[in-house]
């Protein structure tokens, strides 16, 4: 009997079946941080909230897959600045836009209600140039005498400047004011900012355009800058 001792050949490399269960950080989980870091852009942060839902997703299914906790802080990370993003733009919708396309809204809604002080902060003016109590009584007065109570007040897209003025220029603009009586054409200088630079979108000045009665000015002293 012919005993052959067989001597199997040794083999190199690695085992594919240990490669395949080595764990893998997810890439989606990867992308979702990086996108929830870009707090500039609001599209960017959405996207990484939902990158981060999507690897959440496949790190639970998949165990071979890791990075779980990344994708937590993704996700954490985008609902903040996104949450802060819609605070910042909510702040400069009602401070920016809304005195634009208003104009004297504001003011002459309080002055329609009475509040005499709320109408007078609307301007920038001091008492020194007309801003005084009974100078916005007699306004306010007027006013309701002439065209009963004021009801709003809109940008006239038709006449508005296609510019934005220049710095430490005033937002001279045309507005409609509806009364109960009808409607009457008005200009609004607005001062959009402070010397120091600050948001201001308080009014320099209204003038009630009125061919038959003549015009309603206010203050009704002249300021440096008239509409």
């Amino acid at each position: 009997m012919n005993n052959e001792l067989q001597v199997g050949t040794p083999t190199f490399g690695f085992d594919e079946s240990a490669r395949e269960s080595t764990p893998q950080v997810s890439k989606l989980a990867v992308a979702s941080l990086i996108l929830s870091i870009v707090v500039c852009c609001p599209f960017t942060t959405i996207a990484g909230l939902v990158t981060g839902l999507l690897a959440l997703r496949a790190t639970s299914k998949d165990r071979a897959l890791t990075g779980r906790w990344l994708a937590i802080v993704a996700i954490v990370v985008s609902l903040l600045a996104t949450l802060g993003q819609f605070v910042m733009a909510s702040q400069a919708y009602n401070n920016i836009f809304v005195p634009i396309f208003s104009g004297p809204q504001s003011a002459l809604l309080a002055g329609a209600r009475g509040d005499v002080s709320g109408f007078q902060s609307g301007f920038i003016a001091t008492a020194a140039n007309g801003n005084t109590p009974e100078t916005a009584e007699a306004f306010l007065a007027a006013v309701k005498e002439r065209y009963g109570e004021f009801e709003s007040a809109s940008l006239d897209t038709t006449t508005a400047p296609q510019q934005p003025p220049a710095a430490g220029q005033d937002l001279v603009a045309e507005y409609q004011l509806d009364f109960a009586k009808g409607r009457m054409r008005a200009t609004c200088a607005t001062e959009i900012a402070t010397q120091s630079g600050a948001f201001s979108m308080r009014l320099r000045s209204l003038v009630i355009h009125d061919a038959a009665l003549g015009d309603l000015r206010y203050p009704p002293a002249p300021t440096s800058e008239t509409p």
